[in-house]
């Protein structure tokens, strides 16, 4: 799923990261949202502000729909950051398989 998103964003440092990017934590709450990390090279800070919904050159989200769940992959200071995955309060969540995307969106 990471790496569909990625590919959507079609940055190549972005790509870069994704091949490194490990899992350091798991949300306290329960939810399959995950903290990332990477060892691949940042975003540059033009790159994050042309991507942002809001011209921010700290922050950039690309997200996703399909079988009724949102994935979010969160960018901060030119890292992958955190992927999150929800379908509502309480609902159990499990990755929607990539072809069932019906819907990206970066901002």
């Amino acid at each position: 799923m990471v790496i569909r998103l990625v590919e959507f964003a079609d940055v190549a440092v972005l790509t870069e990261q994704v091949t490194t990017v490990r899992v350091v934590s798991t949300c306290r709450c329960g939810c399959a949202s995950v903290g990332l990390r990477s060892d691949g090279p940042p975003v540059p800070a033009t790159v994050v502000a042309r991507l942002s919904a809001t011209g921010r050159d700290d922050y950039f989200a690309i997200e996703a729909s399909g079988d009724d769940v949102r994935v979010v992959l969160h960018i901060l200071g030119g890292f992958v950051e955190e992927l999150e995955m929800f379908a509502g309060e309480g609902v159990q969540v499990v990755a929607p398989h990539v072809d069932s995307v019906t819907s990206l969106w970066i901002g």
